[in-house]
């Protein structure tokens, strides 16, 4: 359970972290099987740490991963946050590779965005020790709220190039917090935020769940299915959890299957 600082911490700023969430028992045995999946999915050669890796859907490939999102500490927190009957949108592992500039998850393409006032929701759990240096989070606080947000609009709507600087500075030195973390740390974060991440080494392991707050009006739901329709893994749950016997993983995915989007391949 969160408390009703860190709430309003989160809709005021857009994160928060909790700190040492999972032991360190617990990481070794989540290292290892996110480890497995990424290695199995380039059939166990070594990654070479020219491209970036990122394999979706991801924890519904294991049991303990799925095990975590049903878990207290990230349900009941999402909960918390989002209000009941949130959606699964989808997970997904990454091996990172050099800087990732300045963006949002706002924009879905065609100048279609996010409604203002529908929140999604990115868990981050990164396996190495990050800060500011070497790859964490970084993000603009309050950017996922309307009236500072659209000021940035150039940012969330085309990203920022590293010498792009509109805002006077390199983007690298744009004002920010950095989400230092290390493992057992989870971050939470509005996706409609801007974010980015500077000065880390290739091979940089980070697992993103993504979750939206229930759509409540008609806005809402056309555009998750306009969302829908232009991706090939987001809304798209595994068959293995259409078929779990879990009233949280059902409550994520029935009203995906009410809305006619198709299952994703068995996992």
């Amino acid at each position: 359970m969160i408390t009703t600082e860190q709430i309003a911490h989160f809709n005021t700023f857009g994160f928060i972290v909790l700190r040492q969430l999972f032991s360190e028992e617990e990481m070794i045995v989540l290292t290892k099987e996110f480890d497995d999946v990424l290695a199995n999915a380039r059939d166990n050669k070594p990654f070479d740490g020219r491209k970036r890796q990122s394999v979706q859907p991801f924890v519904e490939n294991r049991e303990l991963l799925t095990q975590m999102v049903e878990d207290d500490r990230i349900f009941i927190t999402l909960e918390q946050l989002l209000g009941p009957g949130f959606l699964w949108m989808g997970s997904d592992g990454n091996l990172y590779v050099g800087d990732t500039q300045w963006h949002a998850d706002r924009l879905q393409g065609d100048g279609d965005h996010l409604p203002w006032d529908l929140n999604s929701i990115k868990v981050c759990l990164y396996f190495d020790p990050v800060d500011s240096n070497t790859g964490c989070l970084r993000v603009i606080p309050g950017t996922h709220r309307r009236e500072f947000g659209e000021r940035l609009e150039p940012i969330w709507r085309n990203g920022l190039e590293p010498d792009d600087k509109r805002y006077g500075v390199p983007s690298e030195k744009l004002p920010c917090a950095s989400l230092e973390s290390r493992p057992g740390d989870v971050v939470f974060f509005s996706q409609g935020m801007c974010h980015s991440s500077f000065g880390g080494g290739n091979g940089r392991r980070m697992l993103a769940m993504s979750v939206l707050e229930r759509p409540t009006n008609n806005e809402h739901i056309n555009f998750v299915k306009r969302f829908y329709a232009r991706t090939n893994f987001t809304f798209r749950p595994a068959e293995s959890w259409v078929n779990r016997n879990s009233p949280r993983i059902h409550g994520m995915v029935r009203p995906l299957l009410d809305m006619g989007f198709d299952i994703s391949s068995p996992t």
